[in-house]
């Protein structure tokens, strides 16, 4: 049990992956979140996609300008990578300057983004021993972004600049329940990253609704826990009309009514982290029960949704 801030019961709060993004198919979905009052986190990209992935990035001024009024709004501005596609060493760097010289300030929260060679810790390196093995037969794909000497290695920068990074994600709202110790350290990964977070599965607009309903909220609260939903709010929340999905807004407004507190993402792991039991040093036994949960809310994810 967690003392919250203010009397508060529960903690709730989102991370948007920029995929897909445009200033029309979000747009709706901050401005009902920012009138009931919940503060989010959205991540975004600085340069312009140069893979299938669509959606603008901070090189447009249109859509700067929208993500400036957002983080005026107290909505939280997190690195989802420079862009999707392939970055060298140098662009990357430059692209984190210029995330500084635009917003102000250097990316606190960073989620990797699909399958650019530049990710940090991905891939079979996301686990542990056996999972790391077993993932590997499965997944052949490399990753270099914590690889010194490669060119897409920029995992100084990110050691230096970015607190928090996400690796798991499960189907409980109890994101804590799941994760127990975040936000923590890997030893392993110390040389390119600072603290690990997990977060709860709201993928898609479905995804998002089955795991915001009202029985999910009651238990949330009675637990008194807290929930970080990974989402993509550019996936299905707007239709093609421009009007947000109605299940979407009878849960924001029923999670709005509550005792939670609603705060950014990053707000809330730095709260975490000086809760007793977390911030520390993961063990080889906390990271394989995380991978264990890991890999079997997967499996129940496919049978699920057939995703």
């Amino acid at each position: 049990m967690i003392n919250w801030p203010n009397g508060k019961k529960f903690a709730f709060t989102i991370f948007d992956d920029t995929d897909n993004s445009m200033i029309d198919n979000i747009y709706p979905v901050y401005q009902f979140l920012s009138s009931c009052d919940i503060k989010t986190t959205k991540s975004v990209w600085v340069y312009s996609s140069r893979d299938f992935f669509t959606g603008k990035c901070l090189e447009d001024p249109e859509y700067l300008e929208y993500v400036r009024t957002l983080q005026n709004d107290g909505f939280e501005i997190a690195s989802h990578g420079v862009g999707s596609g392939q970055f060298t060493r140098q662009e990357i760097v430059d692209g984190v300057e210029k995330f500084k010289q635009l917003l102000g300030f250097y990316p606190y929260i960073h989620a990797n983004h699909a399958r650019n060679s530049d990710l940090i810790y991905w891939g079979h390196k996301r686990f542990t021993f056996p999972m790391k093995w077993l993932y590997r037969l499965v997944q052949k794909r490399s990753y270099y972004g914590d690889l010194e000497g490669s060119d897409y290695f920029w995992g100084d920068i990110a050691k230096k600049h970015i607190k928090y990074m996400r690796n798991r994600t499960f189907r409980g709202i109890n994101t804590g329940k799941y994760d127990q110790i975040m936000p923590y350290i890997e030893p392993a990964k110390i040389k390119c990253a600072n603290y690990w977070f997990s977060s709860s599965d709201g993928h898609t607009v479905e995804e998002f609704n089955d795991l915001t309903t009202k029985e999910n909220l009651d238990k949330l609260e009675q637990e008194s826990g807290f929930c970080i939903v990974y989402t993509h709010f550019a996936s299905g929340f707007v239709n093609e009309e421009g009007e947000l999905n109605h299940t979407f807004q009878t849960n924001i407004r029923d999670l709005s009514r509550r005792n939670g507190w609603f705060v950014p993402v990053g707000e809330l792991l730095d709260f975490l982290l000086k809760t007793d039991g977390r911030g520390k040093a993961a063990s080889y036994r906390d990271l394989l029960k995380l991978d264990r949960s890991w890999i079997m809310e997967r499996i129940s994810k496919r049978f699920t949704y057939g995703r």
